[in-house]
């Protein structure tokens, strides 16, 4: 199967993508985006999570290195995108 249509077709709607990273991973994560053509948001304040998901074309969320405010900032992301029928991986790092 080849990628180079899929990869056009990302290419042609620029994404952007709201991506909850782990801080080892935060940089790669970017440049990856980046380098398909999407445009890569890696916010991490819970207090922006709503409106930054729905705005995103798809919300990414990563497990790795965890704590409280991640985890309320990923469920208020994840949340908001379900509601807005925004597509969400979920990287669960480990598992």
């Amino acid at each position: 199967m080849s990628v180079s249509a899929p990869l056009a077709a990302i290419r042609a709607q620029h994404p952007l993508l709201h991506c909850i990273s782990n801080i080892v991973s935060a940089n790669d994560c970017a440049n990856l985006a980046l380098a398909i053509g999407a445009s890569p948001i890696m916010a991490q304040a819970p207090q922006e999570m709503a409106d930054i998901a729905a705005l995103a074309s798809a919300v990414v969320l990563n497990t790795g290195t965890p704590d409280e405010a991640k985890f309320t900032a990923a469920r208020t992301a994840g949340a908001t995108a379900n509601r807005r029928s925004i597509p969400v991986v979920l990287d669960p790092v480990g598992v």
